[in-house]
């Protein structure tokens, strides 16, 4: 069995991506199969995918949108004699291949990441006009472009409830699989104490509109407001990264703030923070989050998308309403004036970990999908 995986784009470092498609190309190998992985851009990080995998760099990718993309596609797909294709996010791919009517003659798999954006009610709310017409012609093009897909595999609950609720495709035609999670290459994960001198609350996030540091800057300024000592550390980088150093400039908590950049070993920082805070505004299924669970981490997280899939407040950490400073300084408030609460989460975080699947049982489940649709 030869599959090719595609994928939109090639992060400067491969943190989740490269973990998971190691280890299925990992598995595949060892049962006799060939994983072929198409980026559109060569990195670093992808030497080590080349024990297990054949790493092809496809330019087109990045114009799925025009008729080269569909082309080089069926010509990779001929020469390598590809069984099964597997598309990562961006529809735009599926699009382009159902818009050229090419007949790849395999099964094709659509993996579904974060839920689509006009779909999203924080990025195209249901109840404006624009809002309703971007559903109703993405609806026409979701189901001109599902003939072709024979699976989809959804990260969340939430994301399949949207896809087949608004009628993008069929609940048959669904598979829900949860990113898989890798233990930490240390043994001491379980770290009630810490040896910083105040506590730290951290986060490790891209810097995008998506990921609103906005709030957490003002979440961070209402806390040092009532007088409690402690320090942010945000690990990444993107485009609204300079925009959030200036906020802290001007809300005066600068000196209190440690921009971080990009890390290769994020799990070596996470692991001394005291609380991990994730103030996203959507998400598909939080990596991150599970990441600080196996290393028990209190965690505060917006109440939104797939996150209550994995945090149940008061349980395993705490929930606060997305775009919500106050609710978000009242939370961490509430953390740090009582120690009996931070052991409780941070132990019931471990036991929540413990739970998840791992990314080899993640990437047989995926091989599951590929032999069904095979033996078909």
């Amino acid at each position: 069995m030869n599959v090719l995986n595609l994928l939109k784009y090639s992060p400067e470092f491969g943190g989740g991506i490269a973990s998971h498609l190691s280890s299925l190309g990992r598995k595949l190998t060892s049962e006799g199969h060939r994983l072929f992985l198409g980026f559109p851009e060569r990195r670093e990080w992808q030497n080590e995918l080349s024990n297990s995998s054949k790493i092809i760099i496809i330019p087109e990718i990045s114009r799925a949108n025009y008729y080269s993309f569909p082309k080089a596609i069926e010509s990779i797909c001929r020469n390598e004699i590809i069984d099964i294709t597997h598309i990562h996010f961006s529809y735009a791919m599926i699009f382009s291949l159902a818009l050229s009517f090419r007949k790849l003659g395999i099964p094709i798999i659509y993996h579904w990441h974060n839920p689509p954006v006009v779909l999203n009610e924080f990025l195209t709310p249901s109840g404006s006009i624009t809002g309703t017409t971007k559903r109703v012609f993405s609806k026409a093009i979701a189901r001109f472009s599902d003939r072709i897909i024979d699976q989809h595999v959804s990260m969340s609950k939430e994301i399949s409830r949207l896809l087949i609720s608004n009628g993008w495709t069929r609940k048959n035609k669904i598979t829900h699989l949860p990113n898989g999670i890798t233990s930490p290459d240390f043994s001491d994960k379980n770290q009630s104490k810490k040896n910083n001198a105040i506590p730290v609350i951290g986060t490790v996030s891209n810097f995008r509109p998506q990921k609103d540091h906005e709030t957490l800057l003002k979440g961070f300024k209402l806390l040092l407001d009532k007088e409690i000592s402690c320090e942010l550390r945000i690990v990444g980088d993107g485009p609204t990264k300079l925009k959030m150093e200036k906020l802290a400039q001007s809300l005066g908590v600068s000196s209190k703030v440690k921009f971080l950049g990009t890390v290769l070993n994020p799990a070596e920082l996470i692991k001394n923070f005291d609380v991990f805070v994730l103030s996203t505004n959507y998400e598909g299924h939080p990596l991150v989050i599970l990441e600080a669970m196996t290393l028990g981490i209190p965690i505060v997280a917006t109440n939104i998308s797939s996150i209550p899939e994995v945090i149940t407040n008061g349980v395993n950490g705490l929930l606060v309403n997305p775009k919500d400073p106050s609710d978000l300084a009242n939370a961490l408030t509430k953390l740090f004036s009582d120690e009996e609460l931070i052991n409780t989460l941070s132990n019931e975080s471990l036991k929540s970990s413990e739970k998840q699947i791992s990314v080899d049982d993640w990437a047989g489940q995926v091989i599951t999908i590929y032999k069904r649709y095979l033996s078909n």
